[in-house]
C-alpha cells in the first residue's frame, strides 16, 4: 500500500520524499542498506594473489589468472630486479622489470638491487634462481646487473657465474690475427711463426686449416683461432663489408649482454 502511494511521484519528488523520510526524520535508518565492502578486491589485489614469476606451462582457467597473465605479458623479462637485504640468510628475492624501470635503465645501466642506484662498474651475473611458488619448488635462469658491493652480497654464500663479453677492440684484434694467418700461409709452405701480443701461431708444412691451434699464454682469451675458410685463403686481407643486419646485431650485442 505504501509503495502504491508513491507510484504517482516523478523521480525528483520521489527523491525528496525518501530524503525527508530516511535522512531527516529517521537518521541512521539507511545503514542496513549499505553493502559489505570487507571482501572487496581491486585489480592490484587479484594480480598479487595470482602472481607467477614464470607462466610457462601454467593453466589459465579463471578470469583472475587471465588478469595476472596479462600483467605478466607486459613485463620486460631481459634483466631482473633483486632484493638483497637478507643476503646473509641466503634469501634473495627477484622480479621482472616494469616499464618505468626500463625507461630509466634500472637493472641494466643502474644497479639491479632495488635499494641501490650505483651506475659505474656494473657486472653481469647469470643466476639459477630457485624459489618456492604456490607450494612448489621451481627454478629459473635469470640475469642480474649489479655493482661491486651488491655483487659481493649475491656471492656471499656461493659463487655465481659471471657473464663477460669481448670488447670491440679485442674482437677486431682477433679478426685481424686470423686474417694475417691466412695471408702468410698462402705465400710460403715453410713453418713460420706469427706473433701478435702474447699470442703465437705456428703454421707448418702440410698443415690443414682446421689443424691450426692457438697458444694464448697469459692472454685473457684462450680460445682457438677462428675457422679459416677456403675463400679467405684466396682473398688474403680483403675486408668483408658488413650488412645492415650484421651492424644491427652488433648494436644489440653491445646494448644487451
Amino acid at each position: 500500500m505504501y509503495h502504491r502511494n508513491l507510484a504517482h511521484l516523478n523521480p525528483y519528488e520521489l527523491h525528496k520524499h525518501l530524503i525527508n523520510e530516511y535522512m531527516l526524520t529517521k537518521p541512521g535508518a539507511t545503514k542496513l542498506l549499505q553493502r559489505d565492502t570487507s571482501r572487496d578486491k581491486t585489480d592490484h589485489d587479484v594480480v598479487r594473489e595470482n602472481h607467477r614469476f614464470l607462466w610457462d606451462g601454467e593453466t589459465v582457467d579463471s578470469w583472475e589468472k587471465q588478469l595476472a597473465k596479462k600483467y605478466y605479458d607486459k613485463l620486460f623479462k631481459e634483466y631482473c630486479i633483486s632484493d638483497l637485504s637478507r643476503y646473509k640468510e641466503n634469501k634473495v628475492a627477484m622480479r621482472w622489470r616494469i616499464e618505468k624501470e626500463v625507461v630509466v635503465g634500472k637493472g641494466q645501466f643502474v644497479c639491479g638491487d632495488r635499494h641501490c642506484e650505483v651506475r659505474c662498474e656494473l657486472r653481469s651475473w647469470e643466476v639459477n634462481f630457485g624459489y618456492l611458488e604456490q607450494g612448489q619448488k621451481k627454478n629459473a635462469l635469470v640475469k642480474l646487473r649489479l655493482c661491486p658491493k651488491c655483487s659481493d652480497k649475491l656471492n656471499y654464500h656461493s659463487k655465481k657465474r659471471e657473464i663477460k663479453r669481448l670488447k670491440k677492440r679485442d674482437r677486431k684484434t682477433k679478426t685481424s690475427t686470423s686474417k694475417g694467418v691466412s695471408g702468410e700461409a698462402s705465400t710460403s709452405s715453410a713453418a713460420k711463426p706469427i706473433s701478435e701480443g702474447n699470442t703465437i701461431v705456428t703454421i707448418t708444412e702440410g698443415t690443414e686449416p682446421e689443424d691450426i691451434t692457438e697458444r694464448a699464454g697469459d692472454n685473457e682469451d684462450s680460445s682457438t683461432v677462428p675457422d679459416v675458410t677456403e675463400g679467405s685463403w684466396s682473398k688474403g686481407n680483403d675486408t668483408e663489408e658488413k650488412t645492415r643486419e650484421d651492424e644491427f646485431d652488433e648494436f644489440l650485442e653491445d646494448l644487451l649482454l
